[in-house]
């Protein structure tokens, strides 16, 4: 039994040595800037939430990141059941929160109340498949080019950790999430990885909200964005390598969570995946066990190069 069961994740925090830079490239990835305050900035998708990024001034550095909860009352319960208090968010968007510590160290805020932007729509046209062939009829197919397709929301954060079980089970406790999948290293050997997603019963939700993921050191291993469809992701991939930034792997499609994926690094090397069509599961859904030989594969697409599997930052 969880102390609460909450939402979806909601944004990330990093420190970095250069705001202006790493703006930029959020930028250029999608991501739209939408507040300042101080040194720090707030970064927002399309999708209807104040912000899911924020950068402040400092070395550079993960911070921590925040999950929705579902009422008030919740985050009071959450805070009675940790012993820490319930403040007020002095940041854009305002709302409460609860800060706690996962067992890497890192800041996990629960929060509600932040403001409710409206939604930024973003046009895209029809496609033609095999089984809908006239969904675009007598109309062509024209991206916009040159420019960054913005993205739809946050959606996963993936910690590399020497605590793999330790991690995965507080926040199996303390938020109530669910294991979608568990991987091995051999059957009944070592556990590295274990893919969870938030627990809203009936509701089908993201196939992993929060993935820590076995390294020998603890730190950001990757975070992830809906695209607003696998057109934007294969866009996007042409504009940042125009750009000149770094691409660390794909595209291809994954096995565990079936995403069509794309990774880019920031000009600091912190991994940023661009996504389309993940798996949604119910909370019915059950768990699946996999040796990772098996479950750490692409169903299309070259593998994993050491430099993804190792890119895990303080």
């Amino acid at each position: 039994m969880s102390i609460i069961k909450c939402n979806e994740l909601l944004y990330i925090r990093r420190s970095v040595p250069d705001v202006t830079q790493v703006e930029t490239f959020l930028n250029r990835f999608g991501l739209i800037t939408c507040a300042k305050q101080g040194e720090s900035v707030y970064l927002r998708a399309t999708d209807p939430v104040h912000h899911c990024y924020i950068l402040e001034q400092g070395p550079a550095r993960l911070l921590g990141f925040a999950f929705l909860a579902k009422c008030e009352a919740d985050l009071r319960t959450l805070a009675a059941g940790t012993g820490r208090d319930v403040e007020e968010i002095t940041e854009p968007g305002g709302g409460l929160r609860v800060r706690l510590k996962e067992p890497n160290g890192y800041d996990v805020d629960i929060v509600y109340g932040i403001a409710v932007p409206e939604p930024i729509n973003v046009e895209r046209q029809a496609v033609n498949t095999g089984r809908e062939p006239t969904l675009r009829a007598d109309e062509p197919l024209r991206l916009p080019r040159g420019q960054a397709t913005p993205v739809k929301r946050i959606a996963h954060v993936v910690l590399g950790t020497p605590l793999v079980e330790e991690t995965a089970a507080w926040f199996r406790e303390t938020l109530g999430m669910l294991p979608s999948d568990e991987v091995f290293r051999t059957a009944g050997g070592e556990q590295i990885a274990s893919f969870l997603r938030v627990d809203k019963g009936a509701e089908h939700v993201d196939h992993h909200a929060f993935l820590p993921m076995r390294s020998d050191t603890a730190g950001f291993q990757h975070v992830s964005f809906e695209s607003q469809d696998i057109d934007a992701v294969m866009a996007d991939h042409h504009y940042l390598k125009s750009m000149g930034y770094e691409h660390l792997w794909g595209i291809g499609r994954h096995l565990l969570g079936s995403q069509l994926f794309d990774y880019w690094n920031d000009p600091l090397g912190y991994a940023h995946e661009h996504w389309a069509d993940s798996d949604r599961l119910s909370a019915t859904a059950t768990t699946g066990v996999w040796e990772a030989k098996e479950g750490m594969v692409t169903q299309w697409g070259e593998g994993a190069s050491e430099q993804f599997r190792h890119n895990v930052k303080p």
